[in-house]
């Protein structure tokens, strides 16, 4: 704001309808400015549909309590982030209701926050110099010149530094200036030669951040409106510039041989309306087809007439364009064509952003694929240890039956007389853990047939009946048919072979 000279304007807009960013901000800069006042905006984009600047509003803390004024803030906590100037204190003197609120039901747009604020004029009187008056002389003292707040040097033509800027100035940046290339520059020459382009080409707006017009590395080559590249070569020694204009073309010499400038897919939909022979209409079919995975498409199958024009194009980036139809907007992308295939030269988001418009499904992103992948991974661990854990189980209960352990003397100790009886009870009532067993948990393992492996091979290790059954049944509906239907078979034969 002191920047801004007499009679000068500041928007100031945010994507927020937050009125502590909004008019709180406004009007606490209003209240400090008094040289500033809010600009009617009736008369600003007519069409845009939009509402007036709210005048009340309340304070919320942190905690959830609101606040109506400051002076209900008692708490010394809630004072340390709640300050006066977030409240709404003589707000009807500044004529908060000019400020512009857009609100997204209104207009199908996004939420902002717009007012234009103007520095007043002061009243000049008819003699600067009253008779009477001193005048301050000081040699060393610079005269400002009257409306130019900065020097004269902002009427030049600036596309080299000014005397007291020199290059070294830039060093220690992480972003060099942007320069206007020479349209005559050579690497004009091969981009307007490989993409066709027609003499109404904006070159003199072309930039890149390169001192040298005719390097032929310019990483960059981004393109700005007549009215930005003023500003930009009027300001060049004022304001660091991180990022401005529409990227059109990155150099990319490895992957093409006669014009080392890629076009771009952002700029791709500003270049074609200058572009001759390496804009191709096509049609729905060919697009979606073009938009497929990155494999490629064959040129045979394209149709005939689109064959006809792109089957002895040399390798290179042209331009697919298809035409609007209905709700379908034109839809401009970016082609790598070699000599028997083409295929989209996009990210898999801008091709997903395609086809959805299309009506086709969205393809699988590669970060989505080595999620799969990494899931896929995950899940045949689990079953592998669940499947190791179970089989361990089921040796130690096989040794325990074998050899014997400590719960097992015990129990011969207490049936003492009795092994002959007890074993042919079991024999008859029981199932013994048997080889057909062991066969059948190989089986299970090998399939990999669930995560949870490990709850079926329990219950295969059992000795009733039921159990061993509803296990089979578990693993014939729940996971793998063709693993169930073996392992029921297995189990039918287990049961012939106990009668």
């Amino acid at each position: 704001m002191d920047m801004l000279a007499e009679g000068g304007r500041i928007v100031y807009s945010t994507c927020s309808l937050n009125p502590l960013e909004n008019e709180a901000t406004v009007l606490s800069a209003l209240r400090d400015r008094p040289d500033f006042r809010l600009v009617p905006s009736e008369g600003f984009l007519p069409e845009l549909k939009r509402r007036p600047g709210i005048t009340t509003w309340k304070v919320m803390h942190n905690n959830g309590t609101w606040y109506e004024k400051f002076e209900d803030v008692k708490d010394p906590k809630h004072l340390k982030s709640i300050s006066p100037t977030l409240f709404p204190i003589d707000a009807e003197k500044h004529n908060l209701e000019r400020c512009m609120r857009v609100y997204p039901h209104d207009q199908n747009t996004g939420g902002f926050f717009i007012c234009v604020i103007e520095r007043k004029e002061t009243e000049k009187t008819s003699d600067p110099n009253p008779e009477g008056a001193e005048v301050a002389t000081d040699n060393k003292a610079e005269v400002s010149k009257p409306g130019d707040p900065f020097s004269d040097n902002i009427h030049k033509n600036t596309n080299v530094l000014v005397d007291k800027m020199t290059w070294k100035t830039y060093h220690g940046y992480r972003e060099d200036p942007y320069f206007f290339q020479d349209p005559g520059s050579e690497c004009f020459k091969t981009v307007k030669e490989w993409y066709q382009l027609s003499e109404t080409f904006p070159f003199a707006n072309i930039f890149a951040r390169s001192k040298s017009a005719d390097d032929q590395k310019q990483r960059n080559l981004s393109i700005a409106c007549s009215r930005l590249r003023d500003i930009i070569q009027q300001n060049e020694n004022k304001i660091k510039i991180i990022n401005c204009g529409l990227r059109l073309f990155t150099y990319c010499k490895e992957a093409f041989s006669k014009c080392p400038y890629r076009l771009l897919q952002e700029g791709a939909h500003f270049t074609s309306t200058y572009m001759g022979a390496k804009l191709f209409e096509v049609s729905l079919e060919d697009m979606i087809k073009v938009l497929g995975p990155d494999t490629g498409v064959a040129k045979h199958t394209l149709k005939p007439d689109l064959l006809e024009k792109v089957k002895d194009l040399p390798t290179g980036i042209v331009v697919f364009y298809l035409p609007p139809s209905g709700i379908v907007p034109a839809i401009y992308s970016c082609v790598y064509c070699t000599d028997g295939s083409v295929k989209a030269y996009i990210t898999e988001d801008e091709k997903n952003h395609f086809r959805l418009i299309l009506g086709q499904e969205p393809l699988m992103t590669k970060r989505e694929l080595k999620k799969l992948d990494a899931m896929e991974t995950h899940r045949k661990k689990k079953i592998e240890t669940a499947a190791r854990i179970a089989l361990e189980k089921l040796e130690e209960e096989k040794d325990s039956k074998t050899s014997g352990d400590d719960h097992s003397v015990v129990a011969e100790e207490a049936t003492e007389g009795k092994e002959d009886e007890v074993s042919k009870e079991v024999g008859q009532k029981r199932w013994k853990l048997s080889d057909d067993n062991d066969l059948i948990f190989e089986l299970v393992q090998s399939l990999a047939i669930c995560e949870e492996a490990y709850v079926p091979l329990q219950l295969l290790n059992t000795d009733n009946v039921i159990q061993k059954f509803t296990a089979m049944l578990w693993v014939l509906f729940t996971s793998n048919l063709f693993a169930g239907f073996v392992m029921l078979l297995s189990f039918c034969a287990l049961i012939l072979t106990q009668f």
